[in-house]
């Protein structure tokens, strides 16, 4: 399956995984529950933390979707101030 590939860029990782990990918590949405909706193990969610580069399409709709977050808040959050 394709994988969202954000490169060599750790602070744009950075911004992406902290927008995921806010709105989250925003929403309220457990750990657990976004980890079953998106159809993944908890482990591998801490694992997109870390790497996001590792992220499936799949999944990552599944987490915009589940977080109410819209796809272009995600783009901005990975190029905002981009080349």
């Amino acid at each position: 399956m394709a994988k969202v590939t954000l490169g060599t860029w750790t602070d744009k990782n950075e911004k992406f995984t902290k927008k995921i990990r806010a709105k989250r918590i925003e929403e309220g949405v457990e750990i657990d529950i976004l980890a079953k909706k998106a159809g993944i193990e908890k482990s591998t969610y801490f694992s997109h933390v870390r790497n996001p580069e590792k992220i499936t399409l799949r999944e990552l709709r599944a987490y915009c979707n589940t977080l109410k977050i819209p796809a272009e808040s995600l783009i901005s959050a990975v190029y905002e101030g981009g080349d």
